[in-house]
């Protein structure tokens, strides 16, 4: 009996690992690829908005293998939203990077938004004197071991030092959205074809200068994806993840310490 329930346990404990990742991956790529289309709907290009890309519909915006990248390796990419720069209304340049800069800013914006959410309910969600002992911030840094154990689905065995265990599954959420929406904002600021970083350079540095072709893109993404199998990005996201997230987390540590 013991052995059978041991070997129920490892696909249930796999789906509900994938559930909660499949949730942030969605949340953050379905919101990134709404920020450019609502940014180039608003310079004056309603094509996204005709082929029904602005909208949160994950069914419009997944790529298939951006996703799994996204939810094994914690970055990844979404069908690019179709734009047009000569329905732009005035600075075209200007107008492409607002739409460039859009998905990465919702991102951010989620980031700071789930990482307060987070805050809030692990405030809730530990013990006191676990929160007197180690500091709040502590209890949802990356860098630590605790929120580490309940994104990757082993919260259940800190029970014992939290007040409120039913709110677990928020907190694993929550921090998982905002790890992930962190993850995507950097990945795609790298300056790099096709991600978002590369249209950044070209229309701030270059001024627009740089023009490739559809084969090139195709090239530059066999290349990111490479670097992305070698860890590369990885390196460079936790080296800006830790900064960040202290960052946010400085008011909570003056307050709660």
């Amino acid at each position: 009996m013991e052995s059978l329930l041991a070997s129920l346990h490892e696909p249930i404990s796999f789906l509900y690992n994938a559930f909660f990742r499949m949730a942030a991956v969605l949340i953050a790529l379905c919101c990134h690829e709404w920020g450019h289309a609502y940014a180039a709907y608003r310079c004056g290009d309603n094509t996204a908005k005709y082929m029904g890309r602005m909208t949160l519909n994950p069914l419009r915006h997944l790529d298939p293998i951006g996703t799994l990248c996204m939810l094994f390796f914690g970055f990844g990419w979404a069908k690019p939203v179709p734009v047009n720069p000569w329905k732009f209304k005035g600075d075209k340049r200007r107008c492409d990077l607002l739409v460039s800069i859009a998905g990465i800013t919702v991102n951010l914006i989620l980031f700071v938004l789930f990482t307060y959410l987070l805050t809030l309910v692990s405030g809730l969600m530990w013990n006191q004197p676990s929160i007197d002992q180690v500091g709040l911030s502590a209890l949802v840094s990356y860098k630590q071991p605790y929120i580490a154990m309940i994104i990757n689905g082993y919260g259940a065995e800190l029970e014992q030092f939290m007040a409120v265990p039913s709110l677990l599954p928020l907190a694993r959420l929550f921090g998982l959205t905002a790890l992930i929406n962190l993850n995507l904002a950097v990945f795609n600021l790298l300056p790099l074809p096709p991600l978002d970083g590369y249209h950044v350079v070209n229309d701030l540095v270059l001024r627009g200068k740089l023009f490739l072709s559809q084969n090139a893109f195709r090239i530059a993404m066999v290349v990111v994806m490479v670097l992305a199998y070698k860890g590369v990005f990885s390196s460079i996201i936790g080296a800006v993840m830790g900064p960040a997230q202290a960052l946010l987390l400085w008011p909570v540590k003056m307050i709660w310490g």
